[in-house]
């Protein structure tokens, strides 16, 4: 029996942040131990040389940003078809938002993980925001299926969407790294006791708000030794604003030596922040899923997070949640946790229960329905 073969378009691996970076990551690994025996799966590209190919990712010299999507432009809708072509694919999977417009007889399966183009458009350029909204939709046809990361953004993607096409939604997965790691906190550098939140540093994500519940905290003389870690990518976009903001209510409330700005973390390195943080905190105002979330339970963390809805959908009643924007609500909630060691444990408990919902074997078993049952509305 002919196997039915399913191309992978990998491209943006390289110039991908930490959310859709994860979310190839995790397919590919979820493919390749749960994949059907009746699927072939192609890879456009090879993640491991495509990971040490840093030039790209979230580059400060707008040269090689434009250059990176000028070469995007050419693979999508020039190389792409071809390889399609050459490889007698069945299937395309784009987990990049975008699709090639020809794509001969193969049918297309686009990941669009959220809505933040339409929502958000403030955060970026507008003439590169209409491009890329331009070709996201020129992209979509009577052979596509959207899949989308939560249920929360297919109800907003429905909306946005000027299209019939069917949306699907399926959670992607998040497992604990295979590596031996022979760091520690000593050779990290890290402090015995730290709240935690990774990611990139942009308006939504409301860090400022995470920044003025830390403060807060250090008014309690118990918590004297409390450090804040905030890693991720400073600079989004070209710009560094957010990062600079937060700095700035840093510096007026000498809370320097109390937070700490890692930047890049390398998965080697990701699983010891996780498991030694005495809390993680997630306080978006607006995401399409969450995977931190998910991370924190497989790590064992306790979590507290914003009260908005795909939070409460991802996290259920495994975490804390705080009211959106309040720095004084998540204050308040991260002390619950600090002083209490059997609470942290019971929403740790929670977590791992949580966690069976996002298995790398339901994660690509949910592409695999889709493809199965291609005809079905």
């Amino acid at each position: 029996m002919k196997k039915v073969r399913v191309f992978v378009d990998v491209y943006y691996f390289k110039a991908a942040l930490s959310g859709i970076k994860t979310y190839i990551h995790e397919f590919n690994q979820a493919s390749i131990k749960y994949g059907s025996q009746d699927i072939e799966y192609l890879f456009s590209h090879d993640l491991e040389k495509s990971e040490n190919n840093q030039i790209f990712i979230n580059s400060k010299n707008r040269l090689i940003r434009w250059l990176f999507h000028f070469n995007y432009f050419i693979w999508k809708q020039i190389i792409l078809p071809l390889k399609l072509l050459y490889f007698k694919a069945d299937y395309l999977i784009c987990p990049d938002y975008i699709a090639p417009i020809l794509t001969f007889k193969t049918k297309k399966i686009i990941v669009i993980h959220d809505s933040l183009f339409w929502d958000y458009p403030k955060n970026y350029s507008s003439l590169w925001r209409k491009y890329f909204l331009f070709l996201l939709e020129l992209g979509i046809n009577n052979k596509t299926k959207i899949v989308t990361t939560s249920n929360y953004s297919k109800t907003n993607l429905k909306d946005k969407l000027k299209t019939t096409t069917t949306i699907n939604y399926i959670y992607q997965s998040s497992e604990k790294p295979q590596i031996f790691n022979k760091k520690t906190l000593s050779s990290l550098r890290l402090p015995k006791s730290y709240i935690l939140h990774i990611g990139s540093f942009e308006e939504r994500k409301d860090l400022l708000t995470l920044v003025k519940a830390f403060s807060d905290l250090k008014k309690n003389q118990s918590n004297k030794n409390l450090k804040l870690i905030l890693a991720g990518a400073v600079i989004v976009n070209g710009n560094k604003k957010v990062y600079n903001k937060i700095k700035s209510f840093i510096d007026n409330n000498n809370l320097d030596s109390d937070v700490i700005f890692p930047f890049f973390i390398s998965n080697e390195d990701l699983s010891i922040y996780y498991k030694n943080a005495l809390v993680y905190v997630f306080p978006s105002i607006d995401e399409g899923f969450g995977i931190p979330i998910i991370e924190s339970f497989s790590y064992s963390t306790p979590v507290v997070c914003s009260n908005i809805p795909v939070f409460k959908e991802i996290g259920n009643d495994a975490v804390v949640y705080f009211e959106k924007g309040n720095f004084i609500s998540l204050s308040e909630k991260i002390q619950e946790l600090i002083n209490s060691k059997e609470l942290r444990e019971k929403f740790v408990a929670k977590g791992e229960v949580q966690l069976k919902n996002f298995s790398r074997k339901k994660f690509i078993e949910g592409f695999e329905n889709i493809i199965y049952n291609w005809d079905e509305k």
